[in-house]
């Protein structure tokens, strides 16, 4: 009988079930997606302030998302994922954003990214 110590062949550390959801692992992981939203360049700092407040009201609330990231007077961009605990964005959540971010006379030009680990950005 001959033992193989061959760094391919091991596998993943097996973690408790306690240690999984901590790490956010494996049934725990949870998902999001990038979010890069450029303005149209005549808008008042007024207009974006309202677009964001309805941004925040209308389509992340609304759908139980929740947004990370920065504000500028040119663009939006950032993180989203869902508000509840070990939940994800999904394919849908990403479909109701881009609709309604296209519907939106202030936005230039958008761009949603992959649906990514949002822990580990895989």
């Amino acid at each position: 009988m001959t033992a193989t110590n061959n760094a391919n062949t091991k596998k993943a550390p097996q973690r408790s079930k306690r240690l999984r959801k901590k790490l956010f692992q494996d049934e725990f992981a949870t998902f999001g997606f990038e979010l890069e939203c450029e303005f149209k360049s005549d808008l008042t700092d007024e207009t974006v302030s309202q677009f964001v407040d309805s941004f925040f009201i209308d389509a992340i609330n609304a759908e139980n998302l929740a947004f990370g990231g920065g504000l500028s007077s040119k663009r939006l961009s950032g993180f989203v994922g869902s508000n509840k605990r070990y939940g994800s964005a999904t394919e849908e959540d990403k479909a109701k954003l881009l609709t309604w971010l296209k519907a939106q006379p202030q936005v230039a030009n958008v761009e949603l990214g992959e649906i990514i680990d949002a822990n580990y950005y895989i």
